[in-house]
């Protein structure tokens, strides 16, 4: 995943951009045209507004917190090329949803997973848990390690389409802390003193199984 942006950052350092050009302007070109990575910023500059400074609690925040699991770099350089624009962005809740789910529907990771947590928590929507955790799921499944850290949450709150099963949490907290989440592994040691040596035996049991399902999805067809 450290890769998930580097095409965009490419891109932008060879665009051929007219000296008046702002690099918004070119996210929001380019973001028409379908790139997803471009449609993801969109959205994240419209959900509370951009001035330059990445909020507190805003999802711009969120992206810099799921990246740092990965040790990926990449949103201070995205945050430092708008911030070099010295534009300001009005907040527009509806537009920023449009771009989310544009970028979530073509696979962008990060978005699932942001417009996941969005849907759960209901931030600014309906609470829908349904259709998040669904999201949370296609990138989990996808092997994006903050998703399957997500997705052992969701199993281990519960809720009537996705019921809770505290084992299937422990399998989906191995999967995310073997990937690289930290945040994964202090669920993982936490939920097996927990769980006891039965429970735990058999959620690592099925963690390989989710494991192989993982590594098969992501197989070229």
């Amino acid at each position: 995943m450290k890769n998930l942006f580097l095409s965009l950052v490419l891109l932008v350092a060879v665009s051929p951009l007219a000296a008046d050009s702002s690099f918004f302007g070119f996210l929001v070109a380019s973001a028409n045209q379908g790139e997803a990575k471009s449609q993801f910023i969109l959205a994240l500059a419209y959900r509370d507004g951009w001035d330059g400074t990445v909020k507190a609690g805003s999802i711009a925040a969120r992206w810099r917190d799921l990246a740092a699991e990965l040790g990926d770099e990449r949103p201070s350089h995205i945050f430092g090329l708008l911030e070099k624009d010295k534009g300001q962005v009005a907040k527009d809740e509806a537009e920023a949803l449009k771009w989310l789910n544009l970028a979530a529907a073509q696979g962008d990771d990060y978005a699932r997973v942001i417009l996941g947590d969005i849907l759960l928590e209901g931030d600014g929507v309906p609470p829908d848990w349904r259709g998040g955790a669904e999201w949370i799921k296609k990138s989990a499944g996808a092997g994006f390690a903050p998703a399957q850290f997500r997705l052992g949450l969701v199993y281990l709150v519960g809720d009537e389409s996705t019921p809770k099963n505290r084992i299937e949490a422990l399998a989906w907290f191995i999967v995310a802390a073997e990937a690289g989440s930290k945040c994964a592994e202090e669920f993982r040691d936490e939920q097996t003193q927990l769980l006891g040596r039965e429970a735990a035996r058999l959620a690592v049991k099925r963690s390989r199984v989710l494991r192989v399902k993982n590594e098969s999805a992501a197989r070229p067809s």
